[in-house]
C-alpha cells in the first residue's frame, strides 16, 4: 500500500458528513428554549451595532469639537468657527448623549440651520446607539435557555491545550 492511500482515506473521512447521534436527556433535565436563544442572540446583536453606532457618532463628535477648539483657537475674526459669543457650545459635545442637546440650547447655535442640523444628528445617533446597548445589556436573560447546551471538553495525550467542542 503506498502513502496516497491513507492520504485518500483521511481527506474522504474528513469531507464525509458523520451520521448525528442522539443521545437521551437524563429525567428532570432542563430542556434549552431555542427560541430563547435566538431572541437573546439577536438582542445581543443589536446591542454591539448599537454600541458602535454610539462609540463611533462619539469619537467623530469628540475629534470635530476638538478640531474646531484647535483651528478656531487662532481665528483672526474670534469668531470660533463661526460661533462668536457660543464657544462653550464647542466645550458641551465632549458631554456622551446629551452633549449636542445642550449644545443646542445657545440661540447662536440653533440660527445656524447647519449646527443645528449636525448636532441634533449626532444627539440622535448617540441616544439611538446609547439605547439599544443599555436594552442588550438589561435584557432579561432566560433561566435555562443555555444550561444544558451540549459542550464537551475535548484533549488527547498528544494535544497540549484543551478545545472546546460544541455551540455555544
Amino acid at each position: 500500500m503506498s502513502l496516497r492511500a491513507p492520504l485518500v482515506v483521511s481527506v474522504f473521512c474528513a469531507l464525509w458528513p458523520r451520521s448525528a447521534t442522539a443521545e437521551p436527556s437524563a429525567p428532570g433535565a432542563v430542556v434549552p428554549d431555542w427560541a430563547a436563544v435566538e431572541r437573546e442572540e439577536k438582542v445581543l446583536r443589536l446591542g454591539i451595532a448599537g454600541g458602535m453606532m454610539f462609540a463611533q457618532t462619539y469619537t467623530t463628535t469628540a475629534l470635530v469639537a476638538t478640531g474646531a477648539l484647535l483651528i478656531c483657537w487662532y481665528d483672526r475674526e474670534g469668531k470660533y468657527c463661526g460661533l462668536e459669543s457660543a464657544q462653550s457650545a464647542w466645550y458641551e459635545l465632549y458631554i456622551p448623549v446629551a452633549g449636542p442637546f445642550v449644545a443646542l440650547r445657545h440661540e447662536e447655535v440653533r440660527s445656524n440651520w447647519r449646527y443645528t442640523a449636525a448636532f441634533s444628528a449626532s444627539g440622535a445617533l448617540q441616544t439611538v446607539g446609547f439605547t439599544l446597548a443599555a436594552v442588550s445589556l438589561l435584557w432579561p436573560k432566560a433561566e435555562g435557555s443555555r444550561l444544558s447546551l451540549p459542550v464537551s471538553v475535548v484533549a488527547t495525550k498528544d494535544s497540549r491545550e484543551l478545545v472546546y467542542h460544541g455551540t455555544f
